[in-house]
């Protein structure tokens, strides 16, 4: 049982490392002790299932039964999305890290704080675009908007407002993309929501 558990432990260690995330840091984004996910990790505990729900969710993975002859094809497209971040200018990366660092702080200090889940998946999708240095002030504006919110609960509603602009700013950077970098690009399995009628 341990031996197969190895490469999901393997894997959550690996996506947290990636995400600059300490186990300290990810036990209280998934509700789990730090002491147990060290030993989740060193694979010297049997995994429970709500543990490995709980840390999967604040590392933005998912956990799901597939089967086994889709597996050749969902690992090929599991390395197609990890492989690399897109090249943005530096100014732009140390943007998107900020406002990870701003969402992921409020998810540990106000986890009941509205849209919070939206914003996350958002960012998720803003991340794997290549952005140009134009919507570096709108990323600002966001990430000044979460950590204003953060402040206290009277300014929650910011978050749903910070929820629907990072939706716009990410339909404008995909609606802007060039044609050509668009057709070459894997197509993404959703569609742009809330869109605006412009």
């Amino acid at each position: 049982m341990k031996y197969a558990a190895q490469q999901i432990t393997e894997s959550l260690r690996e996506t947290r490392l990636a995400k600059g995330m300490s186990q300290t840091e990810l036990s209280k984004l998934a509700g789990v002790p730090q002491a147990q996910i060290s030993r989740i990790e060193a694979n010297t505990v049997d995994l429970r299932l709500s543990s490995l729900v709980a840390i999967a969710h604040a590392l933005d993975m998912e956990v799901t039964l597939a089967p086994r002859k889709a597996m050749p094809a969902i690992r090929s497209i599991t390395r197609q999305t990890t492989k690399q971040a897109p090249l943005q200018s530096a100014a732009v990366g140390k943007e998107l890290q900020r406002l990870q660092e701003a969402i992921r702080s409020m998810q540990v200090e106000a986890p009941k704080a509205p849209h919070l889940e939206e914003l996350r998946k958002t960012y998720a999708a803003i991340q794997s675009l290549r952005i140009d240095t134009r919507y570096l002030d709108s990323l600002r504006d966001i990430r000044a908007t979460i950590e204003q919110a953060k402040a206290s609960q009277e300014h929650w509603k910011a978050v749903t407002e910070a929820a629907r602009n990072m939706q716009l700013l990410r339909n404008q950077i995909v609606h802007a993309l060039p044609k050509s970098e668009s057709r070459d690009a894997p197509r993404p399995a959703y569609t742009l929501d809330e869109d605006d009628d412009a």
